[in-house]
């Protein structure tokens, strides 16, 4: 792939990710409203909402320090860091020899901790409770990202998420498995953990005693508020990203073809747009859980995903 093929690949993944965030958050919202037989705000909702806040100015505590202002720009970049880590609509991607998954856990863990690190700089005393609360459930969901992700690569031999998905392309129909439905479920349980979705945490809530997410950002306004919803947005798609090109990794092209670009992202869209439904369904089919359940779906996640590797391990043994 040469160098203007390359940038185009990148510029496509960007507009791609940043296009989307915004509508698998109002697809989520859209899907838990119907369920709750409410008419809910409109599916473009986010993105009036983020065009708003990046009219307006920050307002920040007096004792907020240059922490608080650098963090929803640093926890943005972290993320958008990410991106060409995961092969999105073409194999080989570009750039994902240049780190792999675990590469990917480290960068969700720096947005997760300069967020934590700019609620405990504002001097807000819910922005100390919810960095309390969002560092204890990282120290469960990253040891068991890593998990799922030796869990993913174990039959491709590789952690890199590019190989992955191509061994699956690959693979075909073989490529279904009882070790890959494990690590599946584990992960879509992980991904409900690191998102902040329910039954982990609500995100329309400002109930002190359940927020997570919502009590760290509550000192933020204008353009740093636009910034933190967008991430949230951005890390859903990203985590989303991982899950299709595991789970679901056939559609993704092998070659450079414009009809068959076109018609992997198509693909890819409508697999977005499926993933937003999915976890829509989720949580309108749970309620909040206490804090420290957390730890049982952590848990939950951990057992599938050792249960996936071994299961690999004994298939590669047998055959």
């Amino acid at each position: 792939m040469d160098w203007f093929a390359t940038f185009a690949v990148l510029l496509t993944e960007y507009l791609l990710v940043l296009g989307v965030a915004p509508l698998l958050l109002g697809i989520v919202q859209r899907v838990k409203a119907r369920s709750q037989r409410r008419r809910g705000p409109p599916l473009l909702q986010p993105y009036r909402e983020l065009g708003k806040l990046l009219h307006k100015e920050g307002i920040y505590s007096e004792t907020a320090s240059w922490v608080t202002r650098m963090a929803p720009w640093v926890s943005f970049a972290a993320l958008l860091a990410a991106v060409p880590l995961i092969p999105w609509f073409v194999l080989p991607a570009p750039l994902t020899g240049a780190g792999d998954l675990i590469v990917l856990v480290g960068l969700l863990a720096l947005s997760r901790f300069v967020t934590a690190l700019a609620a405990l700089d504002a001097g807000s005393t819910f922005g100390g409770m919810g960095s309390t609360r969002e560092m204890w459930m990282g120290a469960f969901a990253e040891p068991v990202f890593l998990l799922v992700i030796f869990a993913f690569g174990a039959p491709a031999g590789s952690t890199q998420a590019g190989v992955i998905a191509l061994h699956g392309v690959a693979a075909g129909g073989g490529y279904v498995s009882a070790p890959l439905l494990l690590a599946v479920v584990a992960y879509i349980a992980l991904l409900l953990v690191e998102t902040g979705r329910l039954p982990v945490d609500n995100p329309s809530t400002h109930l002190e005693l359940t927020m997570v997410h919502e009590a760290m950002v509550l000192e933020y306004s204008g353009r740093d508020l636009a910034l933190i919803e967008w991430g949230r947005g951005v890390k859903l798609t990203l985590l989303v990203g991982v899950l299709i090109a595991f789970a679901v990794p056939w559609g993704i092209s092998t070659s450079l073809g414009i009809l068959l670009i076109g018609s992997a992202v198509a693909l890819l869209l409508a697999k977005l747009v499926g993933a937003g439904l999915l976890v829509g369904g989720l949580e309108s089919r749970v309620a909040k859980w206490r804090l420290f359940r957390v730890a049982d779906l952590a848990t939950f996640a951990a057992v599938l995903a050792l249960g996936a590797i071994a299961l690999n391990y004994l298939v590669a043994a047998g055959a």
